[in-house]
């Protein structure tokens, strides 16, 4: 069983809830798996949590999510593998994580040119539950695990354990 799931059974209520939460913001799709494994990824870099950079969701390679990608994921702002639009949501991650508050309506704008109103609320969202699993992790110590090469893993369905 993940570190993180034995942390959240010691409140079985809650762990319920938040498994269901977890694996709808991958079962939805209303965010493109790639720019979420981007973003969780990005995350992960700039939290330092060495296990969850090693993890990949099967959804982003499936729909096309290189390891050369994933490489140049530090240098995305003038790496050529990046879009425009993945730089912009690679930047509002970051922002997020960094400084949620000094985000202005002209950044979310910059964001939302090339999505719906719902698909932002839910690449939003995500950057919250991402940035929040991440800190609980590293908080608890639950990221302790040296992986040694990228672990393809299935996001978990609503309601599963999450990795």
């Amino acid at each position: 069983m993940p570190p993180l799931q034995r942390a959240l059974d010691l409140r079985p209520d809650l762990a319920e809830r938040f498994a269901a939460y977890y694996g709808q913001l991958w079962s939805d799709r209303l965010v493109d798996p790639v720019l979420l494994e981007l973003c969780r990824l990005r995350i992960a870099q700039l939290l330092g949590d060495a296990e969850q950079q090693m993890l990949r969701y099967r959804p982003a390679l499936e729909a096309g999510l290189t390891e050369d990608k994933i490489r140049a994921l530090a240098q995305y702002p003038s790496s050529p593998m990046y879009s425009d639009h993945e730089r912009t949501c690679l930047g509002y991650a970051e922002q997020y994580l960094m400084d949620v508050h000094s985000i202005t309506d002209a950044d979310a704008d910059r964001v939302k040119e090339q999505m719906t109103e719902p698909e932002f609320v839910a690449f939003t969202v995500a950057l919250g539950l991402l940035e929040g699993v991440g800190r609980f992790r590293l908080m608890l110590g639950l990221s302790d695990e040296r992986l040694e090469h990228p672990l393809v893993i299935d996001p978990p369905a609503p309601g599963a354990p999450v990795p």
